[in-house]
């Protein structure tokens, strides 16, 4: 079927200033089931759409690409990109939320050889409740998750961002090294 029309005619007098960022982070496994995803959409988003690929090899004749990036650097993508796609590492999340965007949050899976464990799967159940995190468990969701994401943004267009959503994001993080018996995660 056809994708729908991410950008509502009433945002595209704001497509001037926007842009996407999406970032796979540093894992050593590739993530090519998201960025196929983004390209599937690529047009839709808001451009430029500059996919951060990580260990994935990756070109594109649809968007920028660059493998990996200084953390001044991303920062700098983060907050002045207008959505933000990515995989589900705490340290993304938390850097995406604390900068008053809504990601769109695609977990990385063990089982197709995304990740060696589910944990970001894992992470991304406890989020669901923080309304600030739109996760994106089937990659065929994309696209409706990216319009939730725009909708989202242009309500909070004061950069108004909820200072519970971090100290969540680390109670998260603690539980889960709590049940799995790893070392405490430092602020």
């Amino acid at each position: 079927g056809e994708s729908p029309e991410i950008l509502s005619q009433g945002n595209i007098w704001r497509t001037a200033d926007m842009s996407t960022f999406v970032s796979v982070g540093n894992a050593l496994q590739p993530f090519d089931r998201l960025l196929r995803g983004v390209e599937a959409i690529a047009a839709q988003l808001p451009q430029p759409v500059v996919l951060q690929h990580g260990a994935t090899e990756w070109r594109s004749e649809v968007c920028e690409t660059i493998d990996y990036l200084e953390m001044n650097e991303f920062m700098d993508y983060v907050m002045n990109s207008e959505l933000l796609i990515m995989h589900a590492g705490a340290g993304s999340i938390i850097h995406a939320v604390d900068a008053g965007k809504i990601p769109v949050v695609v977990p990385r899976r063990s089982s197709l050889g995304e990740h060696v464990d589910d944990h970001q799967f894992e992470f991304c159940r406890e989020l669901k409740q923080a309304s600030r995190v739109i996760v994106c468990g089937e990659i065929e969701d994309l696209a409706g998750c990216v319009m939730r994401a725009i909708e989202g943004q242009c309500d909070n267009s004061f950069g108004i961002k909820p200072p519970h959503i971090v100290s969540l994001v680390h109670e998260v993080i603690q539980g889960h090294v709590r049940d799995h018996g790893e070392k405490e995660v430092k602020e």
